[in-house]
C-alpha cells in the first residue's frame, strides 16, 4: 500500500544505512562533472571491476553485492518503499545525488574512434514509472582508472523513452580524469529518459585508462554545505519512491577543487 500521513512513515520507519568513503581530489574533474564514491574505500567497500561486455547487464543487489552500493532490504508483501531520509556530512561544499544504478558495462576502447556499436541489455523495472521504458534515466561515462591526457569529443547513441529511432548526446572528456569521475550527457530537447543505448563513439583517442557507461535514476538531490552538512527528510525530500532491488550509489557534484570525503545515512520506510 502507499503511504499518505506522517504516522504512515512514522510507522514504517527502517533501521538506516550508513556510508563513510573516503575521496580524492577534485582538480581534474573540470566544470559540470560528477564523482562517485563507487570506487573508494570505506563502508560500503570498493566495488571491483568486473568483465562484462559492451553490451552490459541490468544492475541488481546480487551483481552489485560485492561493493559500491549502500545496502537495502525490499518491503515485504505488498507494501512500498520510499526514502524518508538523507544525511550527509562533508568536508567541502556541493550538491549530493542518491542514484539508483540500473545498467552498466565495460569492454569499451579507449583508443578507437569508430563507432563501438551496443546491444545494450533491457532496463529493469526501475525508471521513474516502475517501468522499463527508460521515463527518467540518465547515462554517463564512469572512469575506473585514471584515463589519459586525450579530450575526444564523445557522442552517445540512444533510444529515448518513447523507443524513438536514435538520437545522440555529447560531451568533451576531461582530460587526466581520476577514478571515479562521472561525465554526464545530456538529453535531446523533448526527452525524458534513455531507454537503451546503441553506440557511442570517440573523437579522438582518449590514450590511456578504462571507463564504462552508466545508465541511472536519479532518487533524491540535497545541498551539502562543507563542515555543517545536509540533509532532507520525508517533508522537504518528497518521500520518493524507491523500487524493488534499487541499487543506491552516491553521485557528488563538487564546489570545491579539494579532496572530499563522506559521512552520512539513508533510512527507507516500508508501507
Amino acid at each position: 500500500m502507499a503511504i499518505t500521513t506522517l504516522n504512515d512513515v512514522l510507522a514504517g520507519a527502517r533501521p538506516p544505512a550508513m556510508a563513510i568513503k573516503n575521496g580524492i581530489a577534485m582538480a581534474a574533474l573540470g566544470a559540470s562533472r560528477g564523482y562517485t564514491p563507487w570506487y573508494a574505500t570505506g563502508n560500503p567497500g570498493a566495488s571491483p571491476v568486473t568483465a562484462i561486455g559492451v553490451n552490459g547487464e541490468a544492475v541488481t543487489p546480487a551483481l552489485a553485492s560485492a561493493g559500491g552500493r549502500i545496502p537495502r532490504a525490499n518491503p515485504g508483501g505488498s507494501d512500498l518503499a520510499y526514502l524518508s531520509r538523507l544525511s550527509m556530512m562533508t568536508n567541502v561544499s556541493g550538491t549530493l545525488w542518491l542514484i539508483d544504478r540500473l545498467w552498466q558495462n565495460s569492454g569499451l576502447s579507449t583508443t578507437l574512434t569508430t563507432l563501438q556499436a551496443i546491444t545494450s541489455a533491457a532496463l529493469p523495472a526501475r525508471d521513474s514509472n516502475g517501468a522499463t521504458d527508460g521515463v527518467g534515466v540518465m547515462a554517463a561515462l564512469e572512469c575506473s582508472s585514471t584515463m589519459g591526457a586525450g579530450v575526444p569529443t564523445v557522442t552517445l547513441t540512444y533510444r529515448d523513452q518513447d523507443n524513438n529511432a536514435d538520437t545522440t548526446s555529447t560531451l568533451t572528456a576531461v582530460t587526466g580524469a581520476p577514478i571515479g569521475t562521472f561525465e554526464l550527457f545530456g538529453l535531446a530537447a523533448g526527452d525524458s529518459g534513455i531507454r537503451s543505448v546503441s553506440g557511442i563513439q570517440l573523437s579522438a583517442t582518449r590514450t590511456s585508462g578504462a571507463y564504462h557507461l552508466v545508465l541511472f535514476r536519479l532518487i533524491a538531490a540535497m545541498e551539502v554545505n562543507g563542515g555543517l552538512g545536509g540533509a532532507i527528510d520525508a517533508l522537504t525530500g518528497n518521500l520518493p519512491r524507491v523500487f524493488n532491488d534499487t541499487v543506491y550509489q552516491l553521485l557528488w557534484h563538487p564546489s570545491s577543487a579539494a579532496a572530499i570525503n563522506f559521512t552520512g545515512s539513508l533510512a527507507e520506510t516500508h508501507g
